[in-house]
């Protein structure tokens, strides 16, 4: 798609669609306070819950995948997020997930599942859109799935252990917005660096790898306090990397990889055998 007013216009209905979903994908993740809760595992129901989500926010992926072809598959996901962001806007905070007695030493194990939904839609989005413009397939014949895993695919991946440090330093406070934007921040690092340790390579896996080594990361994290969680939030000493909730973490990867494939398409150079 060539015009530009086009792109726009097409980009922006597909982002406004997504959001609805995402809202709409809120509403079936009661928490014990009557508001939606944190995360999936401290709804009231969350087999229920995590069904509904899933319909809703792979319905907004597939949507998402409408533009994947027509504009590229950086952009689809970006889309992608946003629709995962405002589902996790609409969720409680970290807050919530204390005081609601709730699987809080388990969010990490839910945050590594949304890696795993955020990996199927970077595949799904390749799959459908093709190669991104700047960056043309190292070996056109390979299947998708023998083309991420070259090892020079795989060392865009190295990447993601900014993530932590970005997220731990730009993390100040529960709110949702702070967590999101950190996530958001982390997912730019991301992508500048998988750039920068490859650029020749399609970045399919990048927009997941922060999102499954925060994950681990928050894991560990909370095996470490253990059952000192609840005394380590009262008392102000709560990592930061722990107040981020498994959507905050996801809807910042999706988007944050994104915009930082495109701030960071100079560093793409034109020559370079595979």
């Amino acid at each position: 798609m060539e015009s530009g007013w086009q792109r726009t216009v097409l980009t922006s209905l597909c982002v406004v669609a997504c959001v609805l979903l995402g809202l709409l994908a809120s509403r079936f993740v009661g928490g014990a306070y009557g508001e939606p809760a944190p995360a999936i595992l401290d709804a009231l129901r969350p087999s229920a819950a995590a069904i509904a989500v899933l319909a809703c926010l792979g319905a907004a992926v597939a949507l998402a995948m409408s533009i994947a072809r027509p504009i590229n598959p950086v952009v689809a996901l970006f889309a992608a997020g946003c629709g995962v962001a405002a589902f996790a806007m609409r969720c409680g905070n970290v807050n919530m997930a204390v005081f609601a007695d709730g699987q809080f030493r388990w969010l990490g194990a839910e945050t590594l599942g949304w890696g795993v939904f955020v990996a199927a839609a970077s595949l799904l989005a390749w799959r459908v859109g093709g190669a991104l413009p700047d960056v043309p397939w190292p070996d056109p014949e390979a299947s998708l799935m023998r083309s991420v895993s070259r090892r020079k695919s795989l060392t865009m991946l190295l990447a993601a252990v900014l993530a932590p440090a970005v997220v731990a330093f730009t993390l100040v406070g529960p709110s949702k917005g702070q967590a999101i934007g950190a996530c958001t921040l982390a997912g730019v690092a991301v992508a500048f660096g998988a750039r920068l340790l490859a650029p020749r390579e399609q970045p399919v896996l990048v927009f997941a790898a922060p999102v499954l080594v925060l994950g681990a990361v928050q894991l560990v994290m909370a095996a470490a306090l253990g059952s000192g969680l609840d005394r380590a939030f009262a008392t102000g000493a709560l990592p930061s990397l722990l107040t981020a909730m498994p959507a905050d973490v996801a809807a910042g990867s999706l988007c944050g990889v994104a915009i930082g494939l495109g701030w960071s398409k100079g560093l793409v150079k034109p020559a370079e055998s595979a």
